[in-house]
């Protein structure tokens, strides 16, 4: 099975205690499958994050990916907005004719 993705823009928000302590714009790395077709639900997962960042230099970028193989992600993972991100997914499937946004009804 070929690994299809795209990716979501989002914001992902650290706080404890009611205090913020992280707060970026990135793009999540979303795999998904579609294990009943286009009328089915997505099978999804976020596998890395993007950002991209105003460098300590003026004029230079800093493009960062985080995987899900170094523990920093699984920091930020846990805040993600995952409902959020689903939401956008399952538009942005619909609008390249991958997925039906509003599936037909089941037969009986």
């Amino acid at each position: 099975m070929v690994e299809q993705y795209c990716y979501i823009p989002t914001t992902i928000v650290v706080t404890q205690d009611g205090v913020t302590l992280f707060e970026a714009d990135c793009e999540a790395r979303c795999v998904y499958y579609l294990p009943d077709g286009p009328d089915g639900p997505v099978d999804w997962d976020v596998t890395e994050l993007h950002f991209d960042n105003v460098g300590p230099e003026p004029g230079k970028r800093v493009y960062t990916v985080l995987s899900c193989v170094l523990p920093l992600f699984h920091v930020l993972y846990k805040c993600i907005d995952r409902e959020w991100i689903e939401t956008r997914l399952r538009e942005s499937l619909a609008r390249d004719g991958i997925i039906n946004l509003y599936p037909a009804p089941a037969r009986d």
